[in-house]
């Protein structure tokens, strides 16, 4: 089955708000666990932060960190600055409206760590998303990016929005369809990863709907 960009069948508002009622707090519990299994920080670049859930799970760890949320949705970040403020982070998160497409104006080589979740699969040409976060880490830094795996075919995604968004409304069942049919395979992140000097043993699968990059960028 072939990737399916997804449509622009929500406003930026509404898409905003569906994806902030959801409750992402397990996910993002997750991801900043396994994370911080490796080297982290101090200074992290998240691409597409959205309700910026995964910076805060992270500064709440530690006060080591300082975080740059970057999403290219004012709805996503206008959000994100009201949990920031409410998780008590402003002193360690700081938001940048700005697409992945268009971060011409960030440093090279300026983050020690470089994440992203569920970034790539809403991006036209993920490969640009990637190119942009593997500029951005240093050299011995770490790029640590997860999205979601398309299945091979319409019945495995109607059965995983069952199982994973049945209690949603149907707007939220309807995101998380268009976001499976958008995102990549594991054999196709690999081609990309591949082409950008990752090895493929560093993009993995690591549930049943995600596959991550892991990878430190050599000195």
């Amino acid at each position: 089955m072939d990737r399916t960009p997804e449509p622009d069948t929500f406003s930026p508002s509404d898409e905003a708000a569906e994806y902030h009622a959801m409750d992402h707090s397990a996910v993002n519990r997750q991801f900043v666990d396994e994370l911080l299994e490796g080297p982290t920080g101090p200074l992290v670049i998240d691409l597409g932060c959205g309700p910026a859930g995964i910076p805060i799970e992270l500064c709440q760890r530690s006060n080591d960190y300082e975080v740059i949320a970057t999403d290219g949705e004012v709805e996503m970040l206008e959000i994100a600055k009201q949990e920031i403020d409410i998780a008590g982070c402003l002193g360690q998160i700081s938001l940048s409206h700005v697409a992945v497409e268009a971060m011409e104006q960030f440093e090279d080589g300026m983050a020690d760590t470089v994440i992203s979740n569920s970034l790539l699969h809403h991006l036209e040409e993920p490969r640009i998303g990637l190119e942009t976060a593997v500029r951005l880490t240093r050299e011995g830094g770490r790029l640590f990016i997860r999205d979601l795996a398309r299945p091979e075919t319409a019945e495995e995604i109607e059965s995983m929005v069952r199982a994973y968004s049945g209690e949603e409304s149907e707007n939220g069942q309807q995101l998380f369809r268009q976001s499976l049919h958008a995102a990549l395979t594991l054999n196709e992140i690999r081609a990309i990863a591949r082409g950008l000097g990752i090895p493929e043993d560093h993009v993995q699968m690591s549930s049943d709907r995600h596959w991550t990059i892991d990878w430190c960028r050599p000195n």
